[in-house]
């Protein structure tokens, strides 16, 4: 039987917590890879700290209060990660998750329209019936797509739901966000792309990247706020 908590030490390295402030922590349940989520109560309590307790993350859960993605949640240990937006009606702020130059994930607060964007990476696509392209995006879910759609684009969604507000390529000149290595975290210009790796100015200097690395935000600059200054 899978466990229902998860020992505070042995969280993922990705989750800023205090690792002596408890012994368990709540364990997500969710569809993106190990370490690229964490629980909506993990992030309530111990990463915005808005609330002091389960007890009182679970009451403000239960008002209707929180929104993932622009939809009204209940589940505490529903999994929010890596491009998600979290919204709290009763304080007026929403926050994107996004990854520091430490690989870890940090909420950035959003405000207007970009609030009701969510760039979606596109991890693989298929046919389904009559011909129909089907995208299965990063963070488990699918939409329905185009053959212009490649693996590696990014799709930019419009919240609530999966209607495809714009679709942005991996190709050189685009602007992206880089989800590991040395320079997690950090976001350029694409100046080049050769089988599995990619090179991409950042600021004034030029580093070498894996191209699974590369998250597409934007053409010529990106479409989302992608700083994690604190």
């Amino acid at each position: 039987m899978a466990k229902k908590h998860l020992k505070r030490l042995a969280s993922p390295a990705t989750w800023p917590l205090e690792r002596k402030a408890g012994r368990f922590v709540a364990k997500p349940k969710g569809s993106f890879r190990k370490g690229m989520g964490m629980s909506l109560i993990t992030l309530l309590k111990d990463v915005l700290r808005l609330v002091e307790t389960r007890k009182e993350g679970k009451r403000v859960l239960s008002t209707n209060e929180v929104l993932v993605n622009s939809e009204r949640r209940k589940d505490e240990k529903l999994m929010v990660g890596l491009m998600d937006v979290v919204s709290i009606k009763s304080i007026g702020k929403a926050y994107r998750l996004l990854l520091d130059s430490n690989s870890m994930l940090r909420p950035v607060p959003v405000t207007g329209r970009e609030a009701l964007l969510k760039p979606c990476k596109v991890v693989g696509k298929r046919l389904v019936k009559k011909g129909i392209v089907q995208l299965s995006l990063y963070d488990g879910r699918a939409c329905l797509g185009t053959n212009a759609h490649k693996t590696g684009d990014t799709v930019v969604l419009e919240l609530p739901g999966s209607k495809i507000a714009s679709h942005l390529k991996l190709e050189s000149g685009c602007f992206a966000y880089l989800t590991g290595g040395s320079n997690v975290g950090l976001s350029g210009v694409v100046e080049h792309i050769s089988g599995d790796k990619a090179v991409v100015k950042i600021g004034e200097r030029t580093v070498e990247a894996a191209k699974r690395f590369v998250f597409v935000v934007g053409t010529d600059k990106p479409v989302i706020s992608v700083s994690t200054a604190q």
